[in-house]
């Protein structure tokens, strides 16, 4: 399929052929219709791609501070890496759209193959010939919609959102400040819902535009008397409510709405305005001020929105999907014209050469509608060239996020015996934005091929930690060596399925606990080589703080504990090297018991000679804390390791610094000692009796938190 996209560091454009992204359960693959161009919104985002890193970094000071976060934390080179990645991606364009849906997902219960639907949602609803949206972000339409029309629900859904933030009544006076394509669909629904509406804009075009198409006044502002004009409009009492829907970084929009307003009057921000609020004119009306978030309640829910978990009607009365069918049924009633805000209808095909001239544009449209081939082809793999016979390594990878294109493919990629064979990511801008990074044959949006390739030798699970079980189950069922990243499995149950396919399997699992593989650990472990007395080692993770709305929250990906503490617990096995017989975890830092806040633990695991080591894992800890200290003792002697970068060795009533030439993590020799595993030239450090060991320290710790007692091992 056809797909447009950006790269964030050149800000070059481009029209790409790649997979149709695989239909999940919770929503559907919807073959595009017509797709809308936000002129504001998206020539935005195209311009501040075009900027240098300089200019990027002047934009978005927040940020740049959490760029310097990632130095502190992980040294200059991984964020180099990291950011420079995130940067030279190919990002998708694109947010509103209407097609016909041509798969479902299993969860889906209200759409069907076949039915016409508009659809939302950035990195959902974007300008492709075929697209992934979940449910909660489509709304069905009948025959009489026009399709063209519903392309526009996602924007009209964001002027909806605005229009009830005020929460106005019949027969009120509005006035909207800026009248783009928000603004005039926000004419057209106030309009329709019995609403006087005052349109205000520095372009006298767009003004007559608008009392050509309801609006009962019109203003520009250094022309006309703002002010005296929204007196006359409401006998002398002011507006009832004022919306900001222009993007404008000058405060003058703020400054002469209190003059508008009526007393108690409401401003609602739609649009990035600056607001220096003017604490005299405001305070003397007392007026409201309030916000208005996208598209409606839902919007960054991933409940919501990934997993269509409906809000009771009941309760929220008005969703985002809500206001979508709203304007959508304003389309079926009749009850609005929108026709006269599509600039422009313009083939699919010249979307690039568009998007490259969109600077010059923007002042000349209100919105443009792409319309697309009918006959595009639903195609999930893409085959680039044959696999080098010479490769020792070919590797086979599923999922493909920027830890796996930072920290992973870069310590693979220049070695001569190794070769990206094949690839499956969700989305097919992705798999090829990897593709031509990594040089990979071949890449899909369907796992099973990866799996099934009869040329991968490696199969590595980069996947959210849901998947991972699934995927390395059938790894080892097609006989795969499986490198999967942490962790192995979310649950006992899900273990228990992976160590009966490992049984029947001629392939093996070797799980990213790349602690142990670090010059520093191994300096530490050789330090206590000799001692035969049990060790107390004592490790904290400042983990820090996640929003709710990161995938490491998801509902359906466990919790952080189970997500990342089998690192630690390796790390602890490693050094200790005794066999832990015994675990007891406490929750820390909070009262709250579901599963989903349960990510603040003390782990403490016995060991059969004695050793203990202590696991503290927190959220709450200040950013400059480093993130990962160790300290253990035995002997008489220490070692304390301060986040991967020093290394201190305490004995005979003196102290002496390692020297670490290497201040990583062991993504490195991790990945050194898979290729030599592959190679036959290395053991596989984890049996799987031992990976089974450390998931199952992670799982009764839990255990031992929510019931208060030791769990014996």
């Amino acid at each position: 399929m056809l797909s447009i996209s950006q790269n964030l560091k050149s800000g070059k454009i481009e029209l790409a052929e790649v997979p149709v992204p695989s239909c999940r359960k919770d929503g559907v693959v919807i073959k595009t219709s017509y797709s809308l161009v936000s002129m504001g919104t998206e020539s935005m985002k195209v311009e501040n791609g075009k900027m240098n890193l300089l200019e990027k970094a002047k934009a978005k000071p927040e940020q740049v501070k959490q760029v310097l976060d990632t130095v502190k934390q992980l040294g200059l080179e991984a964020a180099y890496r990291k950011v420079m990645n995130k940067l030279d991606s190919m990002t998708p364009l694109g947010y509103a759209m209407s097609g016909v849906v041509v798969e479902t997902g299993a969860n889906v219960s209200h759409l069907k193959i076949g039915d016409r639907v508009a659809a939302g949602g950035g990195n959902y609803a974007t300008h492709a010939e075929f697209n992934y949206v979940p449910e909660n972000l489509c709304v069905k339409l009948s025959d009489k919609v026009d399709m063209k029309h519903a392309s526009m629900a996602t924007v009209a859904a964001i002027a909806i959102q605005g229009l009830r933030q005020a929460n106005l009544q019949f027969g009120e006076t509005i006035g909207i400040i800026g009248m783009g394509l928000i603004g005039q669909l926000m004419l057209s629904i106030a309009r329709a819902s019995g609403l006087r509406v005052m349109a205000i804009d520095i372009d006298e075009e767009r003004v007559n535009l608008s009392l050509k198409h309801g609006a009962n006044a019109g203003a520009v502002p250094g022309r006309d008397n703002l002010t005296e004009i929204a007196m006359a409009l409401t006998d002398g009492f002011g507006l009832d409510a004022v919306f900001l829907a222009s993007g404008t970084k000058s405060n003058s929009p703020i400054e002469s709405a209190p003059k508008m307003l009526r007393d108690r009057g409401r401003l609602v921000d739609i649009g990035i305005t600056t607001m220096d609020i003017p604490w005299q004119p405001y305070y003397d009306k007392e007026l409201n001020i309030f916000m208005s978030r996208s598209y409606g309640p839902g919007r960054y829910d991933p409940l919501y929105e990934e997993h269509s978990i409906d809000y009771p009607i009941s309760y929220v009365r008005f969703t985002e999907q809500r206001n979508m069918k709203t304007f959508i049924d304003l389309l079926e009633d009749k009850k609005i014209d929108v026709d006269y805000i599509i600039s422009e209808t313009m083939d699919f095909s010249k979307a690039a050469d568009f998007y490259n001239s969109i600077a010059d544009a923007k002042s000349k449209y209100l919105s443009v509608v792409f319309s697309y081939n009918p006959s595009a082809e639903l195609k999930r793999s893409f085959d680039f060239k044959k696999p080098s016979a010479s490769s020792t390594v070919k590797i086979g990878v599923i999922g493909s996020g920027n830890f796996a294109k930072t920290m992973l493919f870069p310590e693979l990629k220049n070695k001569s015996e190794v070769e990206f064979v094949s690839l499956s990511t969700a989305t097919g801008l992705s798999a090829e934005d990897s593709r031509r990074k990594f040089s990979f044959s071949r890449i899909a949006t369907n796992s099973d091929e990866v799996i099934s390739d009869k040329d991968v030798n490696l199969l590595m699970v980069l996947t959210r930690h849901s998947s991972h079980a699934s995927n390395i189950i059938k790894g080892l069922k097609a006989d795969k060596f499986v490198y999967c990243e942490k962790p192995l499995a979310l649950n006992e149950a899900e273990l228990k399925e992976i160590e009966e396919a490992r049984k029947n399997s001629k392939g093996d699992i070797f799980v990213g606990y790349n602690r142990r593989f670090s010059p520093a650990v191994n300096k530490m472990k050789k330090f206590f080589g000799n001692v035969s007395q049990p060790k107390h080692l004592y490790y904290r993770i400042n983990a820090g703080y996640m929003e709710k709305t990161n995938w490491y929250n998801d509902i359906e990906e466990g919790n952080r504990v189970v997500g990342e503490a089998g690192h630690f617990v390796d790390t602890a096995l490693y050094v200790i090297a005794k066999r832990p017989i015994a675990v007891t975890g406490i929750y820390t830092g909070s009262s709250r018991s579901d599963m989903k806040t349960k990510d603040n633990m003390n782990i403490m695991i016995e060991f059969e000679d004695g050793s203990v080591a202590d696991i503290l894992y927190f959220t709450f800890g200040d950013k400059s804390l480093p993130k990962e200290f160790i300290e253990a003792s035995s002997s008489m002697q220490s070692a304390v390791l301060n986040n991967f970068k020093s290394l201190t060795f305490y004995k005979n009533g003196s102290s002496s610094r390692a020297v670490l030439t290497d201040t990583g993590k062991g993504h490195k020799q991790e990945m050194n000692s898979l290729v030599e595993i592959i190679k036959g030239k290395e053991r596989n450090p984890f049996s799987m009796e031992y990976l089974s060991l450390v998931s199952m320290v992670t799982f009764k710790a839990i255990e031992s938190a929510d019931r208060g007692v030791k769990i014996e091992l």
